[in-house]
C-alpha cells in the first residue's frame, strides 16, 4: 500500500515518521545507521530536512539572530543551521538506504530550490511543510506544483493563516494535505498540546490531521492515534550526545519501537465493529456465559414453574432473565431436566 493510500484507509493505523534532523551530527554513516535503526524500530517512513544556513536565514550577528533560550541558547541562527544541515549529496544515498528497507523517503524543504532539487534528486512520494514555514508562499506555490501529498504543521499558525496557505496549496494542485498539531517548543510539554483540538482542526479545513509531537515519551502520540491522527512523526536518535543535535527530545530505537507498537495496538483497539452491536440480533461474542433461566430442579409436565425450581444462572443460552415475572406460575408443557435452557417451547400456556 502506498503512502497515500494508507493515509486515506482509516481502518489502516497511523504512518509513523522518524524525523532524523540534525541527528547524524555531520556523519553519512551515522546518517544511515539512524535509517538501519529506524526501520528496526518499526517506522513506515524516514523524513530529512533539507536546507542550506543561506537558504533559511542570513549572517546577522545582532540579537534578533541569536537564541536566547532553549536548547540551543547562545548560538546564532546561521551557526545552528549550518551544523544541523543533511548535506544535499547524501539525499541519494540516504533515499537508497531507505528503500532498501521498503521505507519511503521524503523531506522538508525550506525553499524553492530545495524542492527543485528533491525532484531532481529522489522524487519524494510526499512534502512536508514545517511549522514556520507555513507562510512561505513561494515554496508552497513549488511544492503544490509537483501534485503530491503534503504534511504540514500548524504550530505557530492562526486559523486563518492555515487557510491562507491550505488554499495556495489547493489552488496550485495539492492533491490530499494532512495538517498536523504541533507544539513549536522542543521539548514540548504534553499539558500544551490541548489535542481535543486536533480532530476539530481537520474538521474545519477539511483536511486529514496527524501529530508532529517534540514531547517526551510516547503518551501524546497515543492519545493522538485515539483521535484519528493518520500520521505521527517523531523525532529519531541514536543517542543523546552533543552531535545528536535534537537529541534532548529525540526518540532513541527502544523508545521508538515501544511506540510503534503502542500506536499500533491503541488504533486496533479503538477500531469500530463492522456490525454495531446494537444493529444486529446475533449473540455478541463472549455472551455465553451472561444470565438465563435456567432449570434448577427436575420439573415434570404439567408442574407450576417458580422461584425454587428456576433459577437466573449462567450460562446465558436460555430465556432472557427480563421474562422472569411473566414465567412464575406458568406450567411445563414437557419434563424438563436440571440445567435445561428454558424458551418458549417448554411453557404449556
Amino acid at each position: 500500500m502506498d503512502l497515500l493510500a494508507q493515509l486515506r484507509d482509516s481502518k489502516q493505523p497511523p504512518i509513523v515518521v522518524a524525523e532524523l534532523s540534525g541527528n547524524h551530527g555531520g556523519d553519512l554513516d551515522k546518517a544511515i545507521e539512524l535509517i538501519d535503526r529506524a526501520a528496526e524500530s518499526g517506522a513506515d517512513a524516514i523524513k530529512l530536512q533539507t536546507y542550506k544556513p543561506e537558504t533559511i536565514t542570513v549572517e546577522g550577528r545582532d540579537d534578533r539572530f541569536l537564541l536566547k533560550e532553549g536548547l540551543w541558547a547562545g548560538r546564532y541562527l546561521s551557526e545552528l543551521y549550518a551544523e544541523a544541515m543533511t548535506p544535499w549529496e547524501w539525499h541519494v544515498p540516504l533515499a537508497a538506504r531507505s528503500a532498501r528497507h521498503g521505507l519511503p523517503l521524503f523531506s522538508s524543504p525550506f525553499d524553492e530550490s530545495a524542492v527543485d532539487f528533491l525532484e531532481e534528486s529522489i522524487s519524494p512520494p510526499l512534502y512536508k511543510v514545517a511549522s514556520f514555514e507555513l507562510n512561505h508562499f513561494p515554496m508552497l506555490r513549488k511544492i503544490a506544483c509537483t501534485g503530491k501529498p503534503v504534511l504540514a504543521s500548524v504550530g505557530v499558525s492562526t486559523g486563518q493563516e492555515i487557510e491562507q496557505a491550505l488554499q495556495e496549496l489547493r489552488d496550485h494542485g495539492c492533491p490530499e494535505i494532512v495538517l498536523l498539531h504541533c507544539v513549536s517548543e522542543y521539548p514540548a510539554k504534553p499539558e500544551d498540546f490541548h489535542l481535543h483540538e486536533m480532530p476539530r482542526l481537520g474538521k474545519t479545513h477539511d483536511t486529514l490531521i496527524g501529530l508532529s509531537d517534540h514531547s517526551l515519551g510516547h503518551a501524546v502520540a497515543i492519545a493522538a492515534t485515539v483521535l484519528g491522527a493518520r500520521v505521527i512523526e517523531k523525532h529519531f536518535a541514536l543517542d543523546r550526545e552533543e552531535d545528536s543535535i535534537d537529541g534532548a527530545f529525540s526518540m532513541l530505537p527502544l523508545e521508538f519501537a515501544e511506540m510503534t507498537e503502542a500506536i499500533r495496538v491503541s488504533h486496533a483497539s479503538v477500531e469500530p465493529s463492522p456490525v454495531p452491536a446494537e444493529n444486529t440480533d446475533s449473540p455478541v461474542k463472549g455472551s455465553f456465559f451472561k444470565r438465563s433461566i435456567l432449570v434448577a430442579e427436575t420439573i415434570a409436565r404439567g408442574e407450576t414453574l417458580t422461584a425454587e425450581n428456576l433459577r437466573v444462572a449462567r450460562p446465558g443460552d436460555g430465556m432472557c432473565p427480563s421474562r422472569w415475572e411473566q414465567i412464575l406460575g406458568q406450567c411445563a408443557s414437557r419434563d424438563l431436566p436440571v440445567g435445561h435452557p428454558l424458551s418458549e417451547e417448554d411453557l404449556a400456556n
